[in-house]
């Protein structure tokens, strides 16, 4: 494999959805009122690593590797020091390598000074969660929640707070636009992100990206935002990563028992452009390490839903998820699509395929759908 020349990149910087009703998703889990803010982080230890301040304290982001750089045969130091996931083993986890592998050497040009803006929106753990009293197929529960759609893998507390636990995901970014025949006067938003917890959790280590819409008066117009968040501290924004309808997003999110223990790894397969960040949980806050999900949300502003965006469908084509680097949990899932809500209120659910995953080190776990009632 011819090494990638890091070094030589340049560094350039509804009505249908109004009357919303719930989401299914799959364990309960109590939560307290909205009101999420930025919570103080503390300062990673920037070490000998390559790790540059940013412009919001408690962050980081990472220089680029030195020129002939190769992250497939660099040491696992040299990953961690110039802020790319940990390399999954080939043997054991050979799907999660593949897109390893793919992920850190497409040719990209490394964003080192994100513009990190906190957004005024609000992601969350999975609310007002309910059973539907049924186990589907494969032997998985079926809920309905307020916010969230989408899959999610439930563990025993402790599962994915292990050095190195990740989660990949790759996706078509959506359009954003309202409800068919329909000009607000308002914005419309929706978020679709890869994380950690928010199931029997009050915590949610995520990043992603939002896809939000506006008319007025005929007058149409999109907001498209790369972010990150660790519950309940809110997002924060990447604005000098642009992303745009129809292209192809990777991510991985990963955690660390070292500073900064938070970790993202983002890039835009279309435009080749990518950033890498470190940041620490809010005050008091830890991972619990019992989920890790692939969602579209619906969001908040304050302690009020957002009317959600018209985006059709976001399937989450090519995932993993690793308890360490060995314990791989391969899972194809699709998030759930919305459907339209009729005049009448009766509510229609799509229900998506269910995939059952097998964690390699032992135990099997399921894919959790989680479905849309509008």
């Amino acid at each position: 494999m011819v090494p990638i020349a890091w070094g030589d990149f340049a560094n350039k910087a509804s009505a249908r959805f109004r009357s919303f009703s719930a989401i299914a998703v799959v364990v309960a889990v109590v939560f307290g009122a909205f009101g999420a803010q930025v919570i103080a982080q503390t300062a990673p230890e920037l070490g000998t690593t390559a790790a540059i301040p940013t412009n919001l304290a408690g962050t980081v982001a990472y220089a680029n590797p030195p020129s002939g750089f190769d992250p497939i045969t660099a040491s696992d130091a040299a990953l961690a020091q110039y802020g790319f996931p940990a390399r999954p083993d080939s043997q054991s986890a050979p799907q999660a390598y593949s897109l390893w592998q793919k992920l850190v050497s497409t040719p990209q040009t490394r964003i080192t000074n994100p513009d990190l803006q906190p957004t005024k929106t609000y992601h969350h753990p999975a609310m007002d969660l309910s059973s539907e009293g049924k186990i589907l197929a494969n032997g998985a529960a079926s809920y309905t929640a307020s916010n969230w759609s989408g899959y999610a893998i439930v563990a025993n507390n402790g599962t994915f707070n292990v050095n190195d636990a990740a989660v990949y995901g790759e996706y078509v970014m959506p359009i954003a636009q309202q409800a068919f025949g329909v000009c607000s006067g308002s914005w419309d938003y929706s978020a679709q992100w890869i994380g950690f917890d928010g199931f029997q959790s009050n915590d949610v280590l995520q990043a992603g990206t939002e896809a939000n819409a506006y008319c007025s008066d005929g007058v149409r117009t999109a907001s498209y935002l790369a972010l990150y968040e660790w519950f309940p501290s809110g997002p924060v924004a990447i604005s000098n990563l642009t992303i745009k309808p129809g292209n192809v997003m990777g991510l991985e999110v990963w955690y660390t028992t070292a500073s900064p223990s938070g970790h993202l790894y983002m890039l835009n397969y279309t435009t080749q452009k990518s950033v890498t960040i470190g940041f620490n949980p809010p005050v008091g806050t830890t991972l619990a390490g019992n989920s890790v999900e692939w969602i579209v949300e619906r969001p908040s502003l304050g302690s009020t839903y957002t009317s959600l965006t018209n985006y059709v469908a976001t399937p989450f084509n090519k995932t993993y998820a690793l308890s360490d680097g060995t314990c791989s949990i391969p899972v194809r899932v699709r998030s759930a699509r919305y459907i339209a809500l009729l005049c009448s209120q009766e509510a229609f659910r799509y229900q998506s395929p269910i995939y059952t995953a097998t964690l390699l080190c032992g135990s099997t776990m399921r894919a959790r759908p989680i479905s849309v009632l509008s």
